[in-house]
């Protein structure tokens, strides 16, 4: 079972969420408002997977809403859904630990297929969206980061890698996982190539 959370302080989009979401036989869903007095129990109680958050509520409180549940709750990947497709909310999105980022006119079978790639460890990010973000952003990559994506282009292994710039394997998966984290991407080929399409490499 995924254990699925929707938070929304609006509810009649919380109880449509989990009315699409409930049809599954393999979600086990609840839901709460976007309140810290609500939220934190439930996530500790349900151990959730996947919590979905609606980023366009009333009060703003999206944002800040996804950022408790990435500190309260590590273990749980965190989706936001929003009516919005600027580069500036899905920087902010990221930058909160989101994994997935959804928009509200996504087909309700999609949704349920991000949810459960989510939930099996991937990061799933509108292309369209991400690549304009990307545009529009300067370079975040450190200059290691960009050493080793520019090194994965070509193939090499972790261990490969970590040879060439005469550093231990383990702190080359750092480098590379927080290049993949600070380019929203799902792997680090993915992030490679998109640092490159985005004249960083």
């Amino acid at each position: 079972m995924i254990s699925v959370v929707v938070v929304s302080d609006l509810r009649l989009l919380r109880e449509a969420l989990c009315a699409v979401l409930s049809v599954e036989v393999d979600f086990e869903v609840h839901d709460v408002p976007a309140t810290a007095e609500h939220l934190v129990p439930l996530l500790h109680r349900a151990q959730p997977r996947v919590t979905v958050v609606d980023l366009d509520g009333p009060g703003g409180v999206g944002l800040p809403t996804a950022r408790l549940v990435v500190e309260t709750m590590p273990t749980t990947a965190v989706v936001v859904l929003t009516a919005s497709r600027t580069p500036e909310i899905l920087r902010q999105a990221l930058a909160a630990g989101i994994t997935g980022y959804a928009t509200r006119d996504l087909p309700p079978a999609e949704l349920v297929d991000l949810i459960r790639r989510v939930a099996k460890g991937e990061r799933m990010i509108d292309t369209s969206t991400a690549l304009a973000a990307l545009a529009t952003m300067d370079n975040p990559l450190t200059t290691r980061e960009q050493e080793v994506l520019r090194l994965s282009l070509l193939g090499l292994s972790t261990t490969d890698i970590a040879q060439q710039v005469h550093l231990t394997a383990g702190t080359v998966r750092n480098y590379l996982s927080d290049a993949v984290r600070k380019l929203g991407c799902a792997n680090r080929l993915q992030a490679a190539n998109r640092a490159r399409e985005s004249g960083w490499l």
